[in-house]
């Protein structure tokens, strides 16, 4: 059983909608009622409001945990298990495409080109594709990073790490515990990838960057700075 599997029920206390997330995928998809499409929609947290605010909401997730959630509280988005590099199955076309919350980590720097591929080839003429990952430019120069302890509701408190930091691979290290016990650990490998590195393959895959940035408040993105990091590309 996967750790977002066991982690649904608590997901949107440790990590509740974040009105700056919204404003900014409002900001840059084009207005309702556009096809959209949320990569990694989690317990679908974003894709739900676009949907309440008119867009024709689509998103997939890996994790059917995630996405029972998700769809006994947001019926009117169309959620599918789903893995990210099979979105043509869908059979559908859209206006705008985002992937956030350091998703597209989860895969090897071959696969995330395979992805890039599988996003242009549903992505409307145009249309913006919004991508979030972590700031691998400054976790690199890293041995190891402790993220902020998060507590969410019912005295859950949700720690994180990144060890074994190399340039191929990441492990990300978790660990949720609810009044003192531990729910779930975990260790599972992420792959970084630098950001000249994600402009580079997203230009050989036909896409051009309109914006890049450290946050989704529009902060300037710094290498050096632990942050994330927010690329929109056409």
């Amino acid at each position: 059983m996967s750790f977002y599997t066991q982690f649904a029920e608590t997901y949107e206390s440790i990590f509740p909608f974040s009105g700056a997330v919204y404003r900014f995928l409002r900001r840059h998809l084009p207005p309702a009622p556009a096809r959209v499409l949320d990569v990694g929609c989690g317990t679908g947290h974003y894709a739900g409001p676009l949907s309440q605010d008119g867009y024709t909401a689509t998103a997939v997730d890996l994790d059917s945990a995630m996405i029972d959630y998700a769809c006994a509280h947001h019926p009117a988005v169309d959620f599918h298990v789903l893995n990210m590099l099979d979105i043509g199955a869908l059979g559908q076309s859209f206006d705008g495409v985002a992937c956030i919350g350091n998703t597209a980590a989860h895969l090897t720097q071959t696969q995330f080109g395979e992805f890039l591929g599988a996003v242009r080839d549903v992505l409307g003429p145009g249309g913006p594709f919004i991508l979030q990952v972590m700031n691998w430019d400054y976790v690199l120069t890293q041995t190891r990073v402790i993220f902020p302890v998060i507590e969410g509701d019912g005295d859950a408190v949700f720690y994180r790490a990144y060890r074994d930091i190399s340039e191929m691979q990441v492990t990300f290290a978790t660990r949720l515990e609810v009044r003192g016990e531990t729910i779930f650990e975990d260790a599972v490998p992420l792959y970084p990838m630098r950001s000249a590195e994600i402009i580079a393959v997203a230009g050989e895959g036909g896409f051009k960057l309109v914006q890049h940035v450290g946050s989704y408040g529009g902060a300037l993105f710094d290498a050096e700075v632990f942050s994330a990091n927010v690329f929109v590309f056409r």
